[in-house]
C-alpha cells in the first residue's frame, strides 16, 4: 500500500469493478424481498436510525430507508460477500490498516428514500473505510454524492463498488430515489 502522490481527496474515492458478479446480486435480492419487516435488522428490515450522539441512534427524516443484516447464517453468498470484502482491504490502494469489518447492511431505499450529508466515523463508531457494494440499477436517482454534492460517484452497475475513507473529509449523502428501489450492502471496515 502507499500513501497517496495526490492532495486530491477524489482520489481516495476508489472504484472497484465487479466485486461481485450479477447473479450474486440478483440472488441477494431475491433473498431480500422475501423479507419481513422487524423491529430488529437480524430478523428483517428495520426503519434505520441515525447517530443523534455517539451513545444514541433515533429515527430522523434526515435519513429514509430501511436495512437488514447479513451473516454466516443469515442471508445468501456469505462466503462470496466475505471474499469480496477481504478483496477490498486488500487491495484499496492507501494506507489503511483495516483488517476487519463491523457487519454487513442490506440497505433498501425506496421512492423517495435519502440519506443527507453525513460522515461514518464518529466517537460512537470509529471506522477506518467506508464501503457501498451496489447490487442493482434499476431504478432512478439514489446518487451517492460528496462534499455537498461537488463530486457524484460515477457507478450504478450492480456488482461495482465505492470504498472510500469513514473520517470527516468524506461527507457524502445519498440523493432521493425517484423511481424503483436501490439494494446496496454497505460496510464499514475497522
Amino acid at each position: 500500500m502507499r500513501i497517496a502522490d495526490s492532495t486530491d481527496l477524489r482520489d481516495y474515492i476508489v472504484h472497484f469493478q465487479n466485486l461481485l458478479n450479477v447473479d450474486t446480486c440478483e440472488q441477494i435480492i431475491e433473498w431480500a424481498k422475501a423479507e419481513p419487516s422487524a423491529d430488529n435488522a437480524w430478523e428483517g428490515f428495520e426503519v434505520a436510525k441515525s447517530a443523534l450522539t455517539n451513545t444514541e441512534n433515533v429515527i430522523m427524516d434526515t435519513r429514509t430507508c430501511d436495512y437488514t443484516m447479513l451473516g454466516p447464517d443469515r442471508g445468501p453468498c456469505w462466503d462470496r460477500l466475505e471474499l469480496a470484502l477481504h478483496h477490498i482491504i486488500e487491495h484499496y490502494p492507501y494506507v489503511h490498516k483495516a483488517t476487519d469489518h463491523t457487519g454487513i447492511q442490506l440497505i433498501r431505499y425506496g421512492h423517495g428514500h435519502h440519506f443527507e450529508e453525513h460522515v461514518d466515523s464518529y466517537g460512537g463508531a470509529p471506522r477506518i473505510l467506508s464501503a457501498s457494494i451496489m447490487l442493482n440499477n434499476d431504478y432512478e436517482g439514489g446518487e451517492l454524492t460528496f462534499w455537498q454534492d461537488q463530486y457524484q460517484s460515477q457507478t450504478h452497475t450492480a456488482g461495482d463498488a465505492i470504498v472510500f475513507p469513514s473520517n470527516f473529509a468524506f461527507p457524502h449523502a445519498v440523493k432521493p430515489v425517484k423511481n424503483g428501489i436501490r439494494y446496496v450492502l454497505v460496510v464499514w471496515f475497522v
